[in-house]
């Protein structure tokens, strides 16, 4: 479990830093404050602990840090851990580490910007035709459901963006297709519901929300309730 929570804040933190940036140097070069660029030291990239330890500011110059950073390391731990206390019903480790690794940072950034980085999208695309080994990449059924995707967007673009439609098709390609069909109706599931009591609540019309975030939630919810889903979808055929 310890090298669980380990793995977990590093790649947050480093994929979440990654998710900030297209730039090649950023693999190359060391870390550094985005406000004074003085490098950080190893005490300074602690997952989790420099940021309490640091009060959420740079050590040099006292420049805020988002906690965004806080949050995403926080949640990406913890869903790390969690297969170890509740086994997954879809059980496939590594294809849940590599969604949990890459889709929590993209949920936090599309939250904060409502944008969706093509660099990450296309880091999730190969690393998961490669770690799932092609298994779930069915050409047809994929390029069919790419094109409903699409199509989907052309007549409800004024409430999507296309980064989620970039995104789902990625998703098709390296899941099952009733584990996608699951993950894509519970997306707008849970959104829907958000959106109803975010306009309850905010007394105003909402037009666009961040759909990563409930792309998110719908994954790990079908990671944890797949065979159920089936039994209920599939059980009389």
């Amino acid at each position: 479990m310890i090298l669980l929570i380990i793995m977990g804040g590093v790649l947050a933190s480093f994929l979440y830093a990654l998710t900030q940036t297209d730039n090649i140097s950023f693999l190359t070069r060391r870390s550094r404050c985005d406000s004074c660029r003085n490098e950080l030291s190893i005490s300074d990239l602690i997952p989790v602990i420099s940021f309490l330890k640091n009060a959420g500011r740079c050590r040099h110059c006292q420049f805020k840090i988002s906690n965004s950073y806080l949050f995403v390391e926080i949640l990406t731990i913890v869903l790390f851990v969690l297969p170890v206390i509740v086994p997954l019903s879809y059980d496939n480790l590594l294809l849940y580490y590599l969604l949990v690794s890459i889709i929590i940072p993209l949920s936090i950034y599309d939250y904060d910007t409502m944008l969706i980085p093509s660099h990450m999208l296309i880091l999730l695309f190969i690393s998961g035709l490669f770690l799932t080994d092609l298994e779930y990449l069915e050409a047809g059924t994929d390029l069919f459901i790419v094109a409903v995707l699409h199509i989907f967007y052309l007549l409800f673009k004024e409430k999507i963006g296309y980064g989620d439609i970039q995104l789902f098709s990625v998703l098709t390609m390296i899941t099952p297709l009733d584990f996608f069909i699951f993950t894509f109706l519970f997306t707008y599931i849970i959104g829907g519901f958000a959106v109803i009591l975010l306009e309850l609540f905010a007394h105003k019309n909402i037009t666009k929300v961040p759909l990563v975030p409930f792309i998110a939630a719908s994954l790990f919810t079908t990671f944890y309730l797949y065979a159920d889903f089936t039994d209920i979808y599939f059980g009389g055929f």
